[in-house]
């Protein structure tokens, strides 16, 4: 789990440091800066798979993605990674660059593990010059220079390796009807993709492979939707599969294309939380998990995740996820609750929770959480 990061000059994080719980949810206005912060993962998740160069062309270039403001510094991330009780990781890495030009180098990329037998480099890099060793000190690889990270590589046996596929592990969701409405190939999935276009498929997977899994997703959505009685992804002739439900009072199934978008969303994000062990992430980062959803659909599913964060303690995954909605703050535990707002073009994040005469407001249950979101009581220093 992330237990703190630290970002420098990416996008409007001028100067951004958290410490992040399992459970984070992040709200404020527009242009605030929560989907930066969220894509700042996505960022380093894209070095991990594809290098810094994609990572950078994706989003325009160096230019597009460095701070705009003033005084812009180097790019840099700092996170710090509790593997396991009494095991953490620091990783470092430093980017500087020109807006004129476009080019950049690695600056600076270090990488610690701290283990109850001591403190052992794994990475120590200056300009892609330094080196890269194993726990016991030994060389493990040469770097690839200033113009890569480490982490774009794949060495076996080498213990920064845990870092690396930790990261390219995370998962980033922003889910979009039009596009989970398509037909699908009518084969296994290893994930639901991030705007949810295999989503048949991904559903197909679940229900013809694992029965258990599956069988909870639809007694959920049995509960809240009083009219459904089964949802399927049944093959076609032509080797794809789309989902149809089938409602108590109607004598033919409805195909995907005339289902809800409320209803195919909210199957989606069960299918997330009920997910085999092996279909899981580290980290889930969510961008407005209130869209299409009825309030009561919200109050089910915030019921339904932490249900389960419970079960797979302490294997529960991270989630980050942003919201505008009031009534989704309500539901959200003031420890859990990160305002965003910018100052002077550079976002900045305070956690209420640190905030005594809130909590007192809500023990007295004077206020919900989401009236004192929606009144501004939330933000500011």
């Amino acid at each position: 789990m992330i237990k703190k990061i630290h970002i420098r000059n990416y996008k409007s994080l001028k100067d951004i440091e958290l410490e992040l719980g399992r459970r984070n949810m992040l709200v404020g206005p527009n242009m605030s800066g929560k989907s930066n912060l969220l894509d700042s993962f996505k960022f380093l998740t894209n070095i991990c798979d594809s290098g810094v160069s994609k990572a950078f062309l994706v989003r325009g270039g160096f230019s597009e993605v460095v701070w705009k403001g003033e005084d812009a510094g180097p790019l840099s991330f700092f996170l710090v990674i509790e593997h396991e009780a009494e095991k953490s990781y620091e990783y470092e890495i430093s980017i500087i660059g020109s807006i004129t030009t476009g080019s950049f180098s690695v600056e600076r990329e270090k990488l610690i593990v701290k283990t109850p037998k001591g403190v052992f480099t794994l990475i120590d890099l200056r300009n892609g010059q330094g080196k890269i060793m194993h726990i016991d000190g030994s060389s493990a690889f040469q770097s690839l220079g200033a113009s890569a990270s480490t982490l774009e590589v794949s060495v076996p046996g080498w213990e920064g390796m845990m870092v690396k596929n930790y990261i390219s592990s995370w998962r980033f969701y922003r889910l979009l009807p039009a596009l989970m409405k398509q037909p699908n190939a009518a084969v296994s999935q290893q994930f639901l993709m991030e705007n949810g276009d295999n989503f048949s498929s991904w559903f197909m997977t679940l229900q013809t492979n694992y029965p258990d899994e599956f069988r909870r997703i639809k007694q959920v959505a049995k509960d809240v939707f009083p009219g459904l009685e089964e949802v399927l992804t049944p093959p076609t002739q032509f080797a794809t599969t789309y989902m149809v439900s089938r409602e108590k009072y109607l004598k033919r199934d409805v195909s995907i294309w005339h289902m809800s978008d409320g209803e195919i969303v909210f199957l989606a994000w069960l299918s997330l939380i009920f997910a085999p062990s092996i279909f899981g992430a580290p980290l889930f980062c969510i961008e407005e998990l209130e869209n299409h959803l009825h309030p009561r659909l919200l109050e089910t599913l915030v019921e339904v995740q932490n249900q389960r964060q419970e079960e797979l303690v302490p294997h529960a995954a991270q989630i980050i996820a942003t919201t505008h909605s009031p009534y989704l703050v309500d539901k959200t535990d003031i420890d859990d609750l990160i305002v965003v707002e910018k100052s002077n073009g550079a976002t900045k994040c305070t956690r209420p929770a640190s905030k005594a005469h809130l909590k007192e407001l809500l023990e007295r249950e004077e206020l919900g959480l989401g009236e004192l979101w929606y009144s501004g009581a939330l933000g500011g220093d």
